[in-house]
């Protein structure tokens, strides 16, 4: 009888750890974050660089604007998965925002920059990397996310917003640059989102061959240490630091308002810096494996904050 009632109670306990290892199983693969296509990404980026200039308050950032809405709606399925609209300017801006919704309504903004600079040496600059690198990730995470949310719900809503006015027309001040971003923040705070925005994540210039990720002086700190996490344990820690240096970047709003924000941005393109804001900055210069590598990382950091309940922030 003893022996009986042993081998039931073995019999349990195996049964027990077959389950306990199929729920195991199960959260895994519920919480594993998705990675992004970097030729895909690469593509976006060479169509969104071939546009030509999109300098704020030009036509050349309205057809930015439209390009990317009609690059979203073409993905397979996105019509079922999420919805993409160009946001009613306020300020002359044409931001972009790609919702995907998720388990929570808490929502993390993944931002980039769709304008390009005003270079009067340089009429028909076009922006590979600092500009079109930042679309090109987002909308290949678009692409990434239509086919996740097929399989399964995302673990928190998320949207992709490309700014417009993010370049100074003159200098920086209240009214010139970050322009779009600024606005984006005021939306926010005026419909009531603003207390469900638990992050904002900004892709700036993550395009470079060399690349070297070095976190803005001025981000969230907790935020800034999940990067850093997440950057290592998806085996990028040499390319990640944390910087000192403070950036008047798309995330600076979000940080005026309270919330938490992080600037992933390689702020070192070329020797000396030497291909930013010139007739260098052309695609020859950027690849497809960084711009997945930040891309990459900044889907692990969303995954990572709502599956800990955004208590790492």
């Amino acid at each position: 009888m003893k022996s009986a009632c042993f081998r039931l109670v073995s019999a349990f306990a195996g049964l027990a750890a077959l389950i306990m290892l199929a729920v195991s199983a199960c959260d895994e693969k519920q919480i594993a974050p998705p990675v992004v296509d970097g030729e895909l990404a690469m593509k976006y980026a060479q169509g969104n660089f071939e546009l030509g200039p999109k300098v704020f308050r030009t036509e050349g950032a309205k057809k930015s604007a439209e390009w990317i809405m009609a690059e979203a709606q073409k993905i397979p399925g996105f019509d079922k998965a999420g919805r993409v609209r160009i946001i009613p300017p306020t300020r002359g801006e044409y931001n972009v925002e790609i919702t995907f919704p998720g388990k929570a309504p808490e929502f993390v903004v993944i931002g980039a920059h769709h304008d390009t600079k005003r270079l009067f040496s340089v009429p028909d600059f076009a922006g590979a990397n600092d500009g079109a690198s930042g679309v090109g990730a987002l909308l290949a995470m678009a692409d990434t996310l239509t086919k996740h949310v097929q399989k399964e719900p995302l673990p928190c809503t998320v949207r992709l917003v490309f700014f417009d006015g993010e370049e100074a027309l003159y200098q920086y001040t209240e009214t010139d640059g970050l322009v779009g971003s600024r606005a984006y923040v005021d939306m926010l705070k005026q419909d009531d989102s603003a207390r469900l925005c638990r992050a904002m994540i900004l892709l700036d210039m993550i395009g470079d061959r060399d690349l070297h990720i070095d976190l803005a002086g001025n981000s969230t700190p907790a935020l800034a240490d999940v990067v850093m996490a997440e950057a290592a344990a998806a085996g990028y820690a040499d390319k990640f630091s944390r910087g000192e240096t403070d950036m008047l970047d798309d995330h600076y709003p979000f940080l005026q308002a309270n919330m938490n924000a992080v600037d992933l941005i390689d702020f070192n393109y070329g020797p000396e810096n030497r291909y930013w804001h010139t007739g260098a900055d052309t695609m020859d210069k950027i690849s497809a494996e960084s711009i997945k590598t930040a891309a990459d990382v900044a889907l692990r950091v969303v995954w990572r904050l709502a599956e800990n309940g955004f208590a790492d922030l």
